[in-house]
């Protein structure tokens, strides 16, 4: 009998330890498995998401700018605007590029995003302009920044 209690404690204690180290990795596959189920815009979303950013996709956690992955978030975010992705895509591609420092691609890029509504890109976009000087230089210019700085105002009441 005391065979029998001992080899079927040990058969239990081998299923609690199967089931405690299967059962992270069982956990951890589906997620895996949905990464690469991702378009190139929820990629870019997942990625470059920002915190401040009212229309970006609530299914992903936001993305502090320092904490964006340049590489993996630049792949991802120029493949969803080569796939004529919309204004939030834009607006999350001109912030990797911003933070990668390709200031110049990633001011034309916050404009498109702003011509296109994009809140914040229109908000970004005015700030831009006016931190360069460029407001006020030329009546468009002017007149761009200071419609986009109401259209934002307006779009938060």
């Amino acid at each position: 009998m005391k065979k029998h209690v001992g080899s079927s404690l040990r058969r239990g204690l081998c299923h609690l330890l199967a089931v405690v180290v299967l059962l992270p990795l069982a956990a951890t596959a589906p997620s895996a498995a949905r990464a690469g189920d991702l378009t190139a815009a929820e990629q870019c979303d997942r990625e470059a998401g920002s915190e401040f950013d009212l229309e970006r996709n609530r299914a992903f956690p936001p993305v502090a700018t320092q904490d964006i992955r340049i590489g993996v978030a630049l792949s991802a975010c120029r493949e969803a605007y080569n796939q004529n992705g919309g204004a939030r895509t834009q607006f999350q591609l001109a912030r990797v590029l911003d933070r990668a420092g390709q200031k110049l691609q990633s001011a034309r890029i916050l404009a498109e995003a702003a011509e296109n509504g994009h809140a914040l890109a229109m908000a970004s976009y005015a700030d831009l302009l006016a931190e360069r000087g460029i407001a006020g230089q030329s009546s468009g210019d002017f007149l761009t920044a200071r419609r986009f700085a109401q259209a934002t105002t307006d779009g938060l009441q």
